[in-house]
């Protein structure tokens, strides 16, 4: 054993630069697009599902549904192709170790599509299952990890584990990739360089194994188990070194509210980088044994000793990689401005709305109150607008201006360049004196990339031109997916879902009675959270439709609304929503602890 892994340090210290370069950005490519690809394929399998949201009530019927089954089966596809190319790459990468060669990552790139390009051409289907069920168990916690950050996935995950004949048939699932997989350890290097067919690599695999089975099982999973312990440690030193910089330099009011989400996101990295690290060791490791005990049949024993190193010229590995980052870096921009639904709604228990922007410390409806907004860690900022006399779609609340300048006219009775030159900071305080009533072009502009916007149109009669206006604007940013449009008034989400049914909608109520969530029209309701119940909750998520609950500024009624399960909370208060729902019991008391200590 103290041999095997020797070996495998030396393996994977003989080309762990160009390694690790070619799998950060193979992976950061792959997952990227990958994840784009994912969103549209959900959006369009809740679409034809006629869902608007994937919550926990539905999701059962959801994954029944035929373009469901369809959208899932071509994405497990997609899937399994980057995986197996993955494979390929890192095979190639240790095959050239074995001949001690330094390749680089576009040779590395290369030999990886050919290994792919090949096993399809020779139909090896099943290899694709088997990498399948190999990558799932040499990541098994590392997935876990990641689902209990995906909603609603992580409500069904925990719901599953309550059931114990969920748990039994878990057990059962896993334990059928254990007796399939473990066997099949090196049919990928007996398919992808011996060029063998799929069951004779298999069986190659198994002849291999038979009598060294117990000891590569345990040598794996102590690699494995020192990794994960190696990644949580890590991870704890982080959480402590961001838990003292909140401390430190951030105001008191926003370290609970800070913390948990970053140590969320601290964790998704982790999680991204160990497994990235694990895939790069695992196959070090299974390629140290494959070409070790194949040796061994031969009656030559290989020991991985190199003292000769060759290079080859970089220019091709140079531009493929270049290429590879300038798609990774698009992709991630695409995401970051435009929005998406997995990095959205899924990776957000709860969302939070700032209510006409963070009101509470800034002038309603102004880019201050957006500022504010962003800086209090809202998801979104929930505006009203209306219409100016030349037709500008503008931020505004109530019909007159008059308690946020004092004079008593209303908005379409200006123009928008007489609406610049009035005062709507200075009643809120001196501070913000001098603030306008901006457009909602320029609020867009400001936010976006940086916060969800939730459009509230102001019933203004049926021959208004407003709903068309936001829609165009909306369009004209590309901001469908960081944008959602609510009125009180039904007809005008009609018309925007007949401009454009990929904007999302919400019908706004002060009292919830009837059967009003399951209108075409909508994809939420935005409800008065006196109003929410339990039952409510569930029999909109039934028909895939989201929660908004407003005006929620009471700590108890937050609590109430997040055990109901709401899916938004509008508050005026985005601050103290973010810590009731985020808050844990260990961030609390190590903050706590910390503040103490610091003092």
């Amino acid at each position: 054993m103290s041999t095997l892994t020797k070996e495998t340090w030396k393996i994977f210290k003989f080309n762990q630069k160009n390694a690790f370069v070619f799998e950060l950005l193979f992976r950061l490519v792959s997952s990227i697009l990958y994840l784009l690809i994912l969103n549209k394929g959900l959006l369009f399998a809740l679409r034809m599902a006629g869902y608007s949201y994937l919550t926990a009530a539905n999701i059962g019927y959801f994954l029944v549904k035929p373009f469901t089954i369809i959208v899932l089966f071509l994405m497990a596809m997609i899937g399994i192709l980057i995986l197996a190319m993955e494979a390929g790459c890192l095979l190639t990468l240790y095959q050239g170790a074995f001949y001690s060669r330094r390749l680089r990552p576009g040779e590395i790139l290369a030999g990886g599509f050919l290994k792919l390009a090949d096993e399809i051409r020779k139909r090896n289907w099943r290899l694709g299952l088997l990498i399948l069920a190999d990558y799932a168990l040499s990541n098994l916690y590392l997935i876990y990890r990641v689902l209990n950050h995906v909603k609603p996935l992580n409500f069904v995950l925990s719901e599953i584990l309550r059931q114990p004949w969920w748990r039994v048939s878990l057990v059962l699932i896993l334990l059928s990739f254990l007796v399939t997989a473990v066997p099949g350890l090196y049919t990928f290097h007996a398919c992808m360089i011996e060029q063998k067919n799929f069951w004779d690599g298999y069986l190659r695999s198994w002849w291999l194994l038979r009598h060294r089975l117990l000891r590569v099982v345990v040598l794996l999973s102590v690699y494995y188990l020192a990794a994960v312990l190696g990644m949580r440690l890590i991870y704890a030193f982080c959480v402590l070194v961001t838990a003292v910089s909140v401390t430190l330099f951030t105001d008191n009011r926003l370290a609970l509210a800070i913390l948990p989400a970053a140590c969320g996101r601290i964790e998704l990295v982790l999680l991204f980088l160990t497994s990235m690290l694990m895939a790069i060791g695992n196959f070090a490791a299974i390629s140290v044994q494959y070409f070790q005990f194949s040796s061994r049949l031969k009656k030559k024993e290989k020991s991985f000793d190199y003292s000769h190193k060759k290079s080859v010229n970089g220019r091709l590995a140079a531009l493929v990689m270049a290429a590879a980052a300038a798609v990774s870096l698009f992709s991630l921009y695409d995401v970051v401005r435009n929005g998406s639904a997995i990095t959205g709604d899924i990776l957000n228990v709860i969302q939070i709305t700032a209510h006409r922007g963070s009101s509470r410390e800034a002038p309603e409806n102004t880019l201050a109150a957006m500022e504010k907004a962003i800086d209090d860690l809202a998801d979104f900022v929930e505006i009203d607008v209306q219409e100016t006399k030349d037709g500008v779609v503008v931020l505004g609340h109530d019909a007159s201006l008059k308690r946020v300048s004092g004079i008593n006219r209303p908005i379409s009775s200006y123009s928008f360049e007489e609406l610049k030159e009035l005062d709507v900071g200075i009643w809120f305080s001196g501070e913000f004196r001098g603030e306008r009533i901006p457009s909602l072009e320029e609020v867009m502009e400001y936010c976006k990339g940086r916060i969800n916007i939730n459009i509230e149109i102001k019933n203004l009669g049926s021959r208004s031109e407003l709903p068309d206006k936001v829609v165009e604007l909306i369009t004209e940013h590309q901001m469908k997916e960081q944008c959602v449009v609510t009125s009180t008034r039904l007809s005008y989400l009609a018309r925007i879902k007949e401009l454009d049914p990929e904007i999302r909608t919400g019908y706004i109520i002060s009292a919830a009675y009837g059967n009003y969530y399951s209108s075409d029209a909508i994809d939420f309701i935005s409800l008065r959270s006196s109003f929410v119940s339990e039952r409510l909750v569930e029999a909109a998520h039934e028909k895939g439709k989201a929660v908004h609950a407003w005006t929620v500024n009471s700590k108890s009624e937050m609590e109430r609304m997040k055990m109901l399960g709401v899916d938004n909370i509008i508050t005026d208060y985005p601050v103290l929503a973010r810590e009731i729902v985020y808050r844990e019991a260990a961030t609390e008391n190590l903050l706590e602890y910390l503040r103490l200590v610091l003092k």
